[in-house]
């Protein structure tokens, strides 16, 4: 299913692919957003002493990356349908 983006003037448009990746679909950059997530929730999740300080320096990064890359395409929100 195609991605969507509300951009700052709010127009809707769908988010290419931009990349050859065979392995997801939509702009690679929300992908390798996801891939972090997900690591980052494998920090928790393993635990430790100071898992909850690696998550949250981990996190900041993901989201600051994340925030450029909207920023950059002057997009306000990620728009994601549910497939049920």
């Amino acid at each position: 299913m195609p991605m969507k983006a509300r951009l700052a003037n709010g127009q809707i448009i769908t988010l290419e692919k931009d990349c050859g990746c065979i392995i997801h679909e939509g702009p690679h950059w929300l992908h390798m957003d996801e891939v972090s997530r997900k690591l980052n929730r494998q920090i928790l999740d393993n635990g430790g002493q100071f898992a909850g300080i690696a998550f949250a320096r981990e996190e900041r990064v993901r989201l600051q990356n994340k925030e450029r890359n909207m920023l950059t395409r002057n997009i306000v929100e990620i728009i994601r349908e549910d497939t049920n």
